[in-house]
């Protein structure tokens, strides 16, 4: 019975454990960086992306503003099995309608 107690306790803290988030930090007046990392059990690139972008957009919306990406990549070590296994974001929040957001490319779609 203890033994099934041990592994009730320990597992979804050993899940828990296969993410990373940085939280969003500012890096210079107006602009932010996040990045976010899930292990391949967690969906790995994909969902680290989902994450950043989901993040990013309450954010600015918390502001009653829009994500203008500047910088969006995968990050992680490329050479694993599993390829990269995180996403990093760089970006500022602007008014709706800012000129700057007809010079951006639509961020890419999350599978």
């Amino acid at each position: 019975m203890q033994a099934r107690w041990t592994v009730l306790l320990t597992v979804p803290g050993a899940l828990a454990a296969c993410a990373y988030s940085s939280g969003i930090i500012p890096v210079g007046p107006g602009i932010y960086s996040v990045s976010e990392m899930r292990a391949p059990a967690r969906g790995g690139e994909l969902e680290a992306q989902r994450a950043v972008f989901a993040k990013i957009a309450t954010f600015c919306g918390q502001q009653n503003r829009v994500v203008l990406p500047l910088a969006t990549q995968p990050d992680g070590d490329p050479f694993t099995p599993y390829g990269p296994t995180a996403f990093d974001a760089t970006f500022r929040c602007v008014p709706p309608g800012d000129p700057a957001l007809a010079d951006t490319p639509a961020p890419p779609l999350v599978r």
